[in-house]
């Protein structure tokens, strides 16, 4: 796949550096301008993408829920790809996307999200959730930011959890309305988290339309009649 240069975009103020070179990663990390990550694009024989996630501190994630919003979109809005729909594969394994170009929000398909039963000896209120990536989320009736002022450093890199934790404090507001802090492994706290508000639906028990919203905005969820949660929201140039 080729693309002129970097780019710089960002899914509700989650901010990537789109490369899609081969250059070495060290070398572009060098290069993110303050982001929280890099997303490295190249073809793939199984999809119309491959999207690699690289956390600022140079750590490969297995997925990140707005990156692939901003990937779909640039890979649409330069006709990268023929249509609104496009598939992209990941460490997690391979979503669909859905580009609306007319507003700039894109759907994407992420996993079955897997809940652990496990009881967190130091934090026994967490829900541990797989999203093909590991989250969890610490609900609250506090202001989740002083929470994840006080909590994120701690849990996310708690010595029980040998990859990190991107760990959510939430608080519900409204029945399908809630608003979450996140710190996410190898970046620290971040305007929002694609996969974490995946997790925080999850978390709610409701199966209806819900919405998450954090200081970067409201992404809003949704499930299949097969149990994958669908992620939407918005997408950006900056």
């Amino acid at each position: 796949m080729s693309c002129p240069q970097d780019v710089m975009m960002h899914g509700a103020f989650n901010r990537f550096l789109l490369h899609f070179g081969d250059d070495d990663i060290k070398d572009v990390l060098s290069r993110m301008q303050g982001a929280d990550g890099v997303l490295v694009v190249a073809d793939d024989p199984e999809a119309d993408a491959n999207m690699r996630v690289f956390n600022a501190d140079g750590c490969e994630a297995e997925q990140c829920g707005n990156g692939l919003r901003c990937v779909a979109l640039h890979l649409v809005r330069n006709q990268l790809v023929q249509g609104p729909g496009l598939r992209i594969k990941t460490l997690a394994g391979t979503h669909e996307c859905v580009v609306r170009e007319d507003c700039n929000e894109v759907s994407v398909l992420l996993s079955t999200p897997k809940i652990s039963s496990e009881v967190h000896k130091d934090f026994p209120h967490l829900q541990i959730i797989d999203m093909g990536n590991p989250n969890a989320v610490y609900w609250t009736e506090e202001d989740p930011l002083e929470m994840r002022k006080k909590w994120g450093e701690t849990i996310c890199n708690h010595p029980s959890f040998a990859n990190g934790m991107n760990v959510h404090f939430a608080r519900k507001d409204e029945k399908q309305f809630a608003t979450c802090a996140s710190w996410e492994r190898g970046v620290g706290p971040t305007h929002a988290s694609g996969t974490g508000g995946a997790s925080v639906f999850v978390a709610s028990g409701t199966t209806e339309q819900y919405f998450v919203s954090s200081v970067g905005g409201t992404l809003h969820y949704t499930y299949t009649d097969e149990g994958a949660v669908v992620m939407a929201g918005p997408a950006s140039y900056m």
